[in-house]
């Protein structure tokens, strides 16, 4: 019953941060993709930064909450 629990709890935790991981990488790639066909100007550099920045911390989310998904099935082998 306590390792049923304690499964639901830690995937429930991994679905959160897929969520996270999924909002920063999809928001980024909105912006970046949107200011392909704006005009040239400060404002669409700035914003193009800011989404490839996204897109950066949606990877690493990635990458981090993947090792934690992998150590927790190397502990729970049955």
């Amino acid at each position: 019953m306590v390792k049923s629990i304690d499964r639901e709890r830690v995937l429930g935790r991994i679905k959160y941060e897929k969520s996270i991981t999924d909002f920063f990488t999809g928001a980024g790639t909105g912006l970046v993709a949107s200011c392909l066909f704006s005009p040239d100007s400060i404002i669409r550099t700035v914003v193009i930064i800011i989404g490839l920045v996204m897109i950066s911390i949606g990877w690493y989310k990635k990458a981090k909450c993947d090792k934690k998904v992998f150590k927790y099935m190397e502990d729970h082998e049955d």
